[in-house]
């Protein structure tokens, strides 16, 4: 199975001067590992991305010998792209899995494309390649043209020579190619050489090795169309996620608590010829369910479901992945319908409260317990299946375990102290929003329209910071509501007083001990924030 293109520009442009410096001596590019496949064929199991590369850039350079007028170069290094075979038909050199037909129509092709063609993640991969390189060449041919000291027709010649010269470095490269005759040895070597030392991404390994065992039917090939949907869920995600992650968390939340480093080890000792098709539809149907832990709008229903997604929304603010493994077997035993919403909905709203106090507030640290609660977690609930009250008993003895890791109030109350939000320190933004908000609906508070328009106001002034109050003293959450725009737009004195009137006027209710003063003091805004420190953790986000 082909791996969809993925260089980025710094790899493209690593490239670029490796090329350009070794015109004029050879470039090495090192190993690729290919098998037979066919008549005449080659399939390539390590290399692809710099074939497709190398590919890509001779169809610049013979964009660039258009440019110069130079059509028969321009055909010559099109003879490399494509040929014709036994039946007189054209077909391309480098023939592709993915990228289709993009890659054919907008880069192979030399004549203008005739489709409209759908652009994804990987086409403009591949479309970012195309373009840096023909820029390359174009800003380099510059040079050589708007040399003042030559005519027009020596600077042409110049810039032939020079891209023939590129052309050259790269149709003259050296490469160790290891080339087999049996598909499974050159799988073999792949795995060999990509283990001893050499960077390969998890999904790439996983992927060579269901191949391995499921091999094409016929025209179509159920096995790489499902490898394939498994990288273009996690891949068109709108947030960036790592598909080597999510194989990480889906074999935790299932099989063992292994690192990255040696996922792959357990994995290719436990999927066989005999189970590979199993262990490929899981993974299949984990994708989904993994990205939705991160991608609150994919495959949730907003409304029935609100409750859960403001949980996986606060875990997002609170930067913890730690708990993905057991969510994500909480979330596949819910839809696969064997525990109700509400049971999903409480344990998610547990994890929230804890990390809430663990990470978000106090920043603790995990020596690995943490992980691997998780994950056995999750191991015991996919170990469950079907049975719905030992599932519940699992969920419950995992609300213990948060309950026993409770953070001390001590440290709670520190943390809590700590969290501010000014406009030069606005890290922790989306976090006091979140506070600000919670705190909020349990005293009972009311807003003027939507709470996603709401902003955060300051009650004593952004502009007494150093005239009487510190940085954190005005930003500590003490000092801090949540108010509507409008409201915030007739907010313009400094003074305490009025702000009260108008805040009173327009609904809303200021804690007792605010309400009766007629200045906020740093020591009254202190002890604002420990009430809410206290009302937090032993009310709002208590497990």
């Amino acid at each position: 199975m082909q791996r969809p293109y993925n260089w980025e520009s710094d790899h493209l442009q690593e490239f670029w001067s490796d090329v350009v410096d070794s015109i004029g001596d050879s470039y090495f590019i090192g190993s690729m590992v290919v098998y037979t496949k066919g008549r005449g064929s080659l399939a390539v199991v390590d290399g692809q991305q710099r074939i497709t590369t190398i590919t890509i850039l001779l169809c610049a350079i013979r964009e660039a010998y258009k440019m110069l007028e130079a059509p028969q170069l321009a055909d010559g290094i099109q003879s490399y792209v494509e040929q014709r075979d036994r039946d007189n038909e054209i077909v391309y050199v480098l023939e592709t899995e993915t990228s289709y037909p993009y890659l054919q129509e907008e880069v192979l092709k030399s004549d203008p494309s005739e489709i409209d063609c759908q652009i994804g993640r990987e086409e403009e991969r591949i479309e970012q390649a195309f373009r840096l390189f023909r820029r390359n060449i174009t800003d380099k041919l510059a040079e050589f043209i708007s040399n003042v000291e030559q005519t027009p027709e020596q600077n042409n010649e110049d810039s032939i020579a020079w891209l023939s010269k590129l052309r050259d470095t790269i149709l003259d490269l050296n490469l160790i190619l290891v080339q087999l005759d049996d598909e499974d040895d050159a799988y073999l070597i792949f795995e060999t050489l990509n283990t001893r030392g050499k960077d390969l991404e998890l999904f790439d390994l996983l992927r060579n090795h269901f191949t391995k065992y499921l091999k094409p039917t016929g025209v179509t090939d159920p096995p790489i169309h499902k490898l394939r949907e498994i990288h273009e869920t996690i891949e068109s995600a709108p947030m960036e996620l790592d598909v080597d992650q999510f194989i990480v968390h889906s074999w935790q939340s299932r099989y063992d608590f292994v690192t990255k480093a040696k996922t792959f080890q357990k994995a290719k000792v436990a999927i066989k010829e005999s189970n590979a098709r199993p262990h490929l539809n899981r993974l299949l149907s984990d994708a989904g369910q993994w990205r939705s832990i991160f991608d609150i709008e994919y495959q949730w229903h907003s409304k029935k479901e609100k409750d859960v997604i403001r949980s996986l929304s606060a875990l997002h603010i609170f930067k913890v992945v730690q708990p993905t493994p057991g969510l994500l077997s909480l979330i596949r035993s819910y839809r696969d319908g064997h525990i109700k919403y509400r049971t999903l909905r409480d344990a998610i709203r547990d994890i929230e409260y804890f990390h809430f106090s663990f990470n978000a507030v106090t920043s603790s640290r995990s020596s690995g317990g943490i992980s691997g609660m998780y994950a056995s977690l999750g191991q015991n609930i996919f170990r469950a299946q079907s049975d719905s009250a030992k599932i519940g008993r699992l969920i419950a003895e995992h609300r213990e375990k948060l309950r026993f890791r409770e953070v001390p109030a001590v440290e709670f109350d520190a943390g809590f102290e700590q969290i501010f939000y000014t406009k030069t320190k606005s890290a922790k933004k989306a976090l006091v929003r979140y506070i600000l908000l919670k705190l909020a609906k349990h005293e009972g508070h009311q807003f003027q329209g939507e709470t996603d328009d709401l902003t955060i106001e300051h009650l004593v002034p952004q502009a007494a910071i150093g005239a009487g109050y510190s940085e954190e003293e005005v930003g500590q959450l003490g000092n801090l509501i949540l108010i509507d725009s409008e409201t915030n737009g007739m907010l313009s004195s400094n003074r305490f007083a009025d702000k009260k009137r108008i805040l009173e006027s327009r609904g809303y209710r200021l804690p007792e001990q605010l309400a009766g003063a007629e200045e906020l003091t740093p020591k009254l805004l202190r002890s604002n924030t420990l009430r809410l420190a206290e009302i937090a953790r032993e009310q709002v986000w208590k497990v």
